[in-house]
């Protein structure tokens, strides 16, 4: 493997200001989100209350990094821990910006979701990020914008074959490889945790997707050929050393339990 690898996942909410201020929605948060919620279901006719993704004010970003040169492994969510989303895209951004050798990205559903809503919320808060758009040196079309190369990878498109069969959940996936998969909570429920001030455990539930993602990411690159079955055994060890160094998460003490017969090959 030829860079560091970045596993990249955000938790989003409706945004109350968009609510009022293009919607015409009054009240507090919670009233106006609610309202949001509402018109949502009623423009899908009853189908979905999910957003666009203009319309998805992000809450938290996690980063599982992985550095194969020197075998460097760390899990977490970039800068201080923040709820200004601000902030949390100027962190984000300075991960790809403060590396001489760009890292890879890895999400599932980025190019759906993740990489759309960031975007356009940087947008918003006027956030410069020059490095992001830039194209690999030694491949003119290989950046992290571009779908079909590897500066970011797609991991739920690329197994899909864009497009050519159905999309897998992150979930499910986990599980079929024999991870533990999503244990804290359900994304459907970030929102309800938000309103109850459970910051921390939407944090949590954001940094274990970033693992599971990594985590695939590594198998598959064992089934492509570019990591031996030995490599991965040692990555897994460094992970599973990291998480057991963070016993007031009872989430990552039961992630790391669930790693020490894994991959069951």
């Amino acid at each position: 493997m030829d860079r560091p690898l970045a596993a990249f996942d955000i938790e989003t909410i409706p945004d109350p200001e968009l609510g009022r201020r293009l919607q015409g929605f009054s009240g507090n948060d919670d009233v106006v989100i609610e309202l949001m919620l509402r018109r949502r279901l009623e423009e899908t006719d009853g189908a979905s209350d999910f957003h666009k993704s203009p319309y998805h004010r992000i809450v938290t970003i996690a980063v599982a990094w992985l550095d194969p040169s020197s075998g460097k492994f760390k899990l977490g969510v970039p800068g201080d821990d923040t709820n200004n989303e601000k902030e949390l895209l100027e962190s984000f951004f300075h991960v790809i910006e403060k590396n001489k050798n760009a890292p890879r990205l890895i999400s599932w559903n980025g190019n759906g979701f993740d990489l759309p809503v960031i975007r356009y919320r940087s947008m918003i808060h006027g956030i410069s990020a020059p490095r992001f758009y830039k194209e690999d040196e030694n491949f003119k079309w290989n950046n992290y914008q571009n779908r079909f190369h590897s500066l970011h990878v797609d991991l739920m498109d690329v197994l899909a074959g864009y497009g050519a069969s159905q999309p897998v959940s992150l979930d499910d996936v986990s599980r079929i490889l024999g991870l533990p998969g999503k244990t804290v909570t359900q994304g459907s429920k970030v929102y309800s945790h938000i309103l109850k001030g459970e910051e921390s455990l939407v944090r949590e539930y954001c940094e274990l997707d970033c693992l599971n993602t990594l985590l695939i990411y590594l198998v598959w690159s064992v089934h492509r050929g570019k990591l031996n079955p030995q490599e991965l055994s040692g990555y897994v060890t460094t992970i599973t050393q990291h998480l057991e160094s963070n016993p007031e998460k009872k989430a990552w003490m039961e992630y790391a339990e669930a790693l020490k017969d894994w991959p069951r090959w």
